[in-house]
């Protein structure tokens, strides 16, 4: 640009709209035309222009990029309402001519819009778009809506040159210097294109076409359409100067003249005009003079073209009036109105006004342009600036270096995804050149936080984990990128402006913006010495109207100016990350490290810790640099401060200038008027980035004093500064200043932290999300949130329009101008500081409560609970100074509101420490609110449309009835958020102020609650109860049922109590000893039976199980067995219609309960071991008899007589349920073997189930239950049946013929010994010793032979009778023989003895034809007798000592022959004949000769 001296900032760019958020919609273009494309896109480029059409205006933006040549994209902006709406890609067959035109076209049905446009290869194109440019799924425009056609009709035409179009008609400029017209229609395609051209000569040449045209006509390089006094006048420019003007209404020329330039060899190669003057009746003209081989910058040149209303010459044209040298860089876009021209380069936009009195260049405006904003952000600004960054944060974070590395991140996140600087696109771009891909739906995807991670891992994967400076280059290298891609894919394409406001923009690839002015601050800080004594004596009243003070304070700008270039840009920066983010150092902590920077310089440790990184050489560099610096500056600012003493002749008047400065700084104050409705305005985007630009730059300059006249105090005694001038710093402008800071810190929060989009699980919320029934703007509103654009100023601004009409007048229907916007920005800057009432306050930020409560309406918490924190931190550091005791009631409800939005963060996402950390800052809030004076007279004084933040309840007459009734409400807070923990200690405080605010404790009522103190109480205790086990406190929920007054309300509790306890597996607590139960046993019991009654038996943990525990733990044995009792009868008669599975385990429960119920009745007085069978007995509260005595202790006396108890016909003693035991034993078993069986009585049962236990092999049950229910002969009769059944399956050919034969392991749970002594064991026991019999049919015959002997005698008998019955020629075992053959008695000799005798055997061998074992038998027993001992001789000798069976003898003597006789076995009978005759002889003479000896005793 041009010298200091012509150029004066006038504003600075502020976006509008990010491109990235509109949802485009791609359609192509269909072609009919059969032509050759051109492939020559040297005529392609960037370009971008508007169309303003309607009232209120909508205003068309089209662009077109050099990167995609046959794609015009389309936005529509109404800054009347939301742009949501889609943008429009049109894709065409080939690349275009950088030109389009919209316009409104009115037919019968209504009025179009109609796009115009022109290829590369001369093939025009008019469009009718559809309204809102909504063209839902379709993927080609519809061919009724487009009209083709080819302006190349003529073989020997000109190359397009330019392009302009007007409604209805297109022109086209060539090569040749011809002008073209086509008059197309769109509505009307069938209508025939009328091709003419615009010519000098009129009449009869015009009709020979090219013949007739001149020839020395140059090349037309411009065309201009602009409306005239209602006349569509044609502005031409040829290459060589010849500026012509067409009235395309009569197709003639009104208007030539050759423009040239004195001394000068270049040419005009463009061309803009603006709007006619009406005072004047000038038409404003600029004229691009193109540089070349002389001439080396580019100039506009500025002329006025006059009307003539009246005269033969319509138009004149005037003398230059000016000239704007461009320099080497040419413009991108000019517009111009009827007072002012603008020219968009790419290093700023500038504005000239033409009518100002000079008469050559000027006084011009500049504005500069976003990338001077992105480069600063991003420290790309200049060389050293990142790097003075690392020093500073070193410095500022001696202390805490490891901090260092996530601060520098932090700072360039914030810098990154700063509104304006961040551009989706050129991240994306960015990420690629590191070889990060992402589809659209991926990147698409990607949130804040998802985004920073992908950008933070790259950095570490570049090698930015290692130490703060390789973290520092890698951000630098990736930021250096991205501004440089910014500035690439997101330069500015043209310019944006409404002549009817004055509004005018940027157009750029990704976003479009709009141009602010500055506020009176920046005028002083950018503008010049002169600039600054213009606006401080203008616009700072405080100053009054002595020059010296202007000086005073231009002087003292200057040292500011000289302190904040000494520190450099990083300085705010630090101190900003200070505010938002960084846990070991604070704000206050950071100023002073800041200032020993600028009295030391920089800490010798920070150039040692860098030399390892940065290098030796450039470390010492650096530090022999920051030397320099530090002396040059210190000699500077000493003589600064001197000159300025002694100008002002003391500090005092010094500081009188800057207090008055400070009070300019502050936020101004404008007074809004309220009951206005608005709607979401586009302006209010382009606003809050207003404010946004404004608040950082206060911030800053704020800053910049702050450090000043802190390094003032500090070399107080060099400038010769008084004591008083020093605590004048310290206590009144210091303090003054940090809470401006503080102030300008909160409105650039707001503007740049985007709104966070919560993942909501609650239900009623998602419902609620669905806005039914909702508006349309709030439904696009909802649709921005968690936007990179959309920041929490949006949802302030919203609401501010719905309270402030002249809010409402501020957002207009059409674009902003820049002192509009600017002032718009104050408006929502003051309703931001101090709200829309015009109520002075002294307490610094007071409007703080109202915009909480607009960020918690839109579950902005994270935001409130910043905003709310730094207020209330600063509120309570002004409180200690004694100044805020008169405003307890804003801070209660600011701590109220804290607490709210801390419990409504909980919901979202927070676990464990940090959860806990908020629940428990909430509620110190909560107790902080209730403790403030005037807390009842503020918290209720929120309006109706606070929501769930709002206490309903009318004002209490004391302090005490005050906090019971917000105790009750903070606790039913916690509750609904299952905070029970916090909700116990509010209903706990709550309880506390009970009494006090009732009266007294005897009190019955009170007028406000309408309820006694009991039933307070007793609801207050149940909701401690409540909490406590929701906690699993159990406890304490039992203090809690113990303490409570109200009796129903107790009685409630411990019903809840115990149906807890059961659901969570807890209830062993009532049974072990844990809780005291003083004064609840009985209730506790009839509790626990009345669950048990109503509970299903498969209920975990039983309840009959927890009585029976209940009772055994209080040595309540009687009771204890009735209530397992009766769960076995509930097990009986559920059983029956259960499956197999499950009747199995309803049995073995039913047996473990009739166990316990045993075992219980066994520990008390043999008087008293019986219990009553009928359940109506089950809970009651007493009994007539002891139930305690247990059987261990010393037995009492029975009592005597009629005092025994009287068991009644349904009781039942330890016999009965011996025997009911038995059964459901056996019961049992058979479910095992899937054999249904059931009784229901306890008498003996029928012989079905000893056959079914046979059959199903349970011999121990089968035994059990024998000797249980049989006595005397029914006693060996039922045994001898058993074992007849057993011998039988012993037998191969009988083995399955009459029983199921299943390989079943025997089970019992009773083992006998004997008929009188029963053994209880459990199923495994008995498994075990029935297995070491053996498993085979012979070893369990074995056993159980042996076992029930003594029992029965004859079994042995009987099952050598059933063996040899069902197999006359088995071999009996050598076991069972035994039987017989061991029973010998001392007495006698032979085969006598009990009913299993040898006899016996012999006799079943004889009857079962086994002659062999029979003759053996009789031989061995005779020889044993003939072979005794000489001691067993004269016992032998005594009378009827020896006895055979000599019938059976006789007998088997009869069978031998008999078989001898017939022929059968003769050989071996024979044998068997003369052993038996052998025998019998010796025998025989054994006896003579034994009679005679005993013969001649006798004699």
């Amino acid at each position: 640009m041009a010298s200091s001296s012509c150029w004066r900032m006038a504003g600075m760019e502020a976006p509008l709209l990010s491109l990235d958020s509109i949802e485009w919609r791609q359609v192509s273009v269909p072609s009919t035309s059969t032509y050759t494309a051109n492939n020559d896109n040297s005529m392609v480029k960037d370009f971008a222009s508007s169309f303003t059409v309607g009232n209120p205006p909508s205003y068309f933006i089209w662009k077109i990029s050099r990167s995609q040549g046959n794609v015009l994209e389309i936005v529509r902006i109404c800054s009347h309402k939301d742009t949501s709406t889609n943008g429009l890609r049109l894709v065409f067959p080939e690349a275009l001519f950088p030109f389009a035109y919209i316009c409104k076209t009115e037919y019968a049905s209504g009025d179009c819009l109609v796009l115009y446009t022109l290829t590369i290869s001369g093939v025009a194109y008019l469009i009718r778009l559809r309204s809102n440019l909504d063209y839902g799924t379709l993927s080609l425009v519809p061919a009724s809506e487009v009209l083709e056609y080819n302006t190349q009709v003529q073989p020997h035409s000109g190359a397009t040159t330019a392009v302009a179009a007007a409604e209805g008609c297109l022109l086209i400029g060539r090569s040749d210097g011809s002008i073209s017209c086509f008059q197309l229609d769109i509505l009307n395609p069938s209508t025939p294109v009328v091709v003419s051209e615009l010519r000098d000569d009129p009449g009869f040449g015009r009709l020979w076409g090219i013949l007739s045209r001149s020839p020395n006509l140059a090349a037309v390089v411009d065309l201009v359409v602009s409306e005239v006094q209602q006349r569509k006048l044609l502005f031409v420019l040829h290459s060589d100067g010849s500026f012509r003007v067409w009235d395309l209404l009569s197709r003639s020329k009104i208007f030539g003249h050759a423009m040239t330039v004195p001394a000068s060899t270049g040419a005009f190669i463009r061309l803009w005009t603006g709007e006619a003057n009406i005072v004047t009746g000038v038409i404003p003209l600029a004229l691009l003079h193109g540089r070349n081989l002389e001439v080396a910058t580019e100039t506009i040149y500025l002329y006025g073209l006059r009307l003539n209303v009246g005269e033969k010459t319509p138009l004149s044209l005037e003398p230059s009036s000016r000239r704007i040298s461009l320099g080497e860089a040419g413009p991108i876009d000019v517009k111009l109105t009827s007072d002012k021209v603008l020219i968009l380069k790419e290093d700023g936009l500038i504005m000239q006004e033409l009518n100002s009195d000079d008469s050559t260049e000027g006084l011009a405006h500049y504005y500069t342009l976003q990338e001077n904003l992105v480069a600063d952000l991003l420290f790309q600004s200049s060389e050293h600036s990142s790097d003075d960054l690392l020093w500073l944060a070193y410095s500022a974070f001696y202390s805490a270096k490891e901090e260092i590395t996530p601060f520098l991140s932090s700072v360039f996140f914030h810098g990154l995804f700063f509104p304006g600087v961040h551009c989706n696109a050129v991240i994306r771009q960015t990420l690629a050149d590191y070889h990060k891909h992402y589809t659209d739906s991926e990147f698409g995807s990607f949130t804040v936080e998802g985004l920073k991670s992908e950008i933070l891992l790259l950095i570490e994967y570049q090698g930015g984990s290692d130490s703060p400076v390789s973290v520092l280059q890698c951000w630098k290298a990736f930021c250096d990128r991205y501004v440089n891609n910014w500035c690439k894919y997101n330069a500015a394409y043209g310019l944006l402006m409404d002549p009817s406001t004055g509004a005018f923009g940027i157009i750029r690839n990704y976003t479009i913006s709009l141009c602010r002015g500055l506020e009176d601050v920046e005028h002083i800080i950018y503008g010049s010495f002169k600039d600054q004594k213009n606006y401080i004596g203008r616009e700072l009243d405080y100053l009054g109207d002595e020059s010296s003070e202007r000086e005073i304070l231009f002087e003292f700008l200057q040292c500011v100016r000289n302190v904040s270039q000494q520190l450099g840009k990083a300085s705010s920066t630090i101190f900003h990350e200070s505010l938002l983010r960084t846990p070991h150092i604070s704000s206050e902590e950071v100023v002073p490290r800041l200032l020993k920077i600028l009295e030391t310089g920089y800490n010798s440790s920070t150039a040692a810790i860098l030399i390892p990184e940065l290098g030796g050489d450039a470390a010492l560099e650096k530090e022999l640099l920051n030397h320099r610096n530090l002396r040059k500056f210190s000699t500077n600012i000493f003589l600064s401060l001197h000159e300025l003493c002694h100008r002002a002749n003391s500090w005092k008047k010094v500081l009188d200038v800057v207090e008055s400065y400070l009070k300019f700084l502050v936020p101004h104050k404008i007074v809004l008027k309220s009951d206005a409705a608005g709607l979401f305005h586009l302006n209010g985007s382009a606003i809050v980035q207003s404010m946004s630009q404004i608040a950082k730059m206060m911030f800053d300059s704020v800053l910049d004093v702050f450090m000043l006249l802190s390094y003032m105090t500090s070399i107080s005694g060099q400038i010769k500064m008084s004591y008083d001038d020093v605590s004048r710093i310290k206590v009144g402008l210091i303090p003054m200043i940090q809470e401006i800071v503080t102030e300008w810190h909160i409105i650039h929060y707001l503007g740049t932290t985007p709104c966070e989009l919560l993942a909501i699980e609650d239900f009623s919320h998602k419902l609620s999300s669905l806005q039914i029934d909702c508006s349309e703007d709030k439904r696009l509103w909802s649709r921005k949130l968690g936007k990179f654009e959309f920041s929490l100023a949006h949802i302030l601004l919203l609401d501010m329009q719905g309270s402030s009409r002249e809010l409402g007048n501020l957002l207009s229907s059409q674009l902003p101008n820049p002192i509009s916007l600017v002032s718009s920005s104050r408006g929502l800057i003051s309703w931001i500081i101090w709200g829309s009432s015009g109520d002075e306050s002294s307490v610094f930020f007071s409007n703080s409560n109202d915009l909480a409560l607009i960020l918690l309406r839109n579950n902005q918490y994270s935001a409130t609970e910043y905003l709310l924190t730094l207020v209330d931190a600063y509120s309570r550091k002004e409180k200690a100074f004694g100044s805020l005791q008169a405003m307890d009631g804003k801070l209660a409800l600011l701590s109220h509101l804290l607490g709210c939005c801390l419990v409504a963060q909980t919901q979202y996402g927070l676990h464990g420490p940090v959860k806990d950390r908020k629940v428990g800052e909430a509620i110190s809030c909560f107790f902080r609110a209730a403790s403030m004076e005037g807390s009842s007279k503020a918290i209720q004084s929120l309006p109706p449309e606070a929501g769930w933040f709002k206490i309903d309840f009318s004002i209490s007459h004391s302090i005490a009835a005050w906090k019971l009734h917000y105790y009750q409400w903070v606790m039913q807070l916690f509750e609904q958020y299952n905070m029970s923990e916090a909700a116990c200690q509010f209903a706990l405080a709550a309880l506390e102020q009970v009494d006090e605010s009732l009266g007294t404790v005897s009190s019955t009522s009170d007028e406000n609650l309408g309820e006694s103190v009991t039933t307070v109480k007793g609801r207050l205790w149940a909701n401690v109860f409540k909490f406590t086990l929701d906690l699993n406190n159990y406890h304490d929920a039992y203090c809690a049922i113990i303490s409570n007054p109200d009796e129903e309300s107790k009685i409630i509790c411990l019903r809840r109590f115990i149906i807890v306890l059961y659901e969570r597996g807890a209830a062993k607590i009532l049974c072990n000893g844990q809780l005291t139960l003083i004064g609840l046993v009985e209730k506790v019991e009839r509790e626990l039976a009345w669950k048990a009654e109503r509970s299903d038996t498969s209920a975990k943990p039983n309840p009959f199980k927890l009585l029976y525990a209940f009772e055994v733990h209080r040595h309540n044995w009687r009771k204890a067995a009735s209530y397992i009792y009766h769960y076995s009868v509930r097990l009986r008669a559920e059983a029956a219609g259960k499956d197999h599975q499950l009747r199995s385990f309803a049995l073995q429960e039913r047996l473990n309960g009739l166990a316990a119920a045993i075992n219980a009745l066994q520990l008390v007085h043999p008087s008293y071991a019986w219990i009553d069978a009928s359940a109506d007995d089950i809970s009651s509260d007493k009994e007539i008899y002891p139930n305690k005595k247990a059987r261990i202790t010393i037995p009492e006396q029975s009592p005597a007589g009629d005092s025994l108890p009287q068991k009644r016909s349904s009781c039942l003693d330890i016999e009965k349920l011996e025997k009911e035991f038995v059964l459901a034993s056996a019961e049992y078993l058979l479910s095992l073997a899937n054999i249904k069986w059931s009784f229901t009585g306890t008498d003996k049962p029928s012989t079905d189930l000893i056959d079914l236990l046979v059959e199903s092999s349970s011999y121990d049950m089968v035994f059990t239950v024998i000797l249980k229910f049989w006595k005397g002969s029914g006693l060996k009769r039922e045994l001898e049946r058993v074992f007849i059944a057993m011998a039988l399956k012993c037998c191969p050919s009988r083995l399955g013929a009459s029983f199921h034969g299943k390989d079943c392991k025997p089970y019992g749970l009773l083992l006998t010994s004997s008929e009188d002594d029963f053994v209880y064991d459990s199923l495994d026991t008995a498994a075990a010793s029935h297995k070491s019999a053996g498993n085979s049919h012979w070893g369990i015959l074995e056993h159980y032979l042996d076992k029930y002997k003594a029992t029965n005698p004859r079994l042995p008998l009987i099952v050598a009778g059933t063996l040899l019955s069902a197999d006359s020629q088995i071999d009996l075992p050598l076991w069972l023989v035994r039987h017989f053959k061991g029973d010998r008695s001392e007495s006698s000799f032979g085969m006598a003895g009990n009913e299993s005798n040898p006899a016996s055997l012999f006799r079943l061998y004889v009857d079962h034809g086994r002659h062999t074992e029979a003759t053996n038998l009789l031989i061995e027993y005779m020889e044993n007798l003939a072979s005794i001992r000489p001691a067993d001789i004269i016992r032998r000798k005594k009378p009827f000592a020896i006895w055979f069976p000599y019938t059976y003898v006789e007998r088997l003597w009869g069978m031998l022959e008999e078989s001898i006789q017939m022929g059968h076995r003769r050989e071996q009978c024979g044998k068997l004949k003369k052993l038996l005759h052998g025998a019998l002889s010796n025998h025989l003479h054994l006896l003579k000769v034994e009679s005679d000896d005993v013969k001649s005793c006798a004699s």
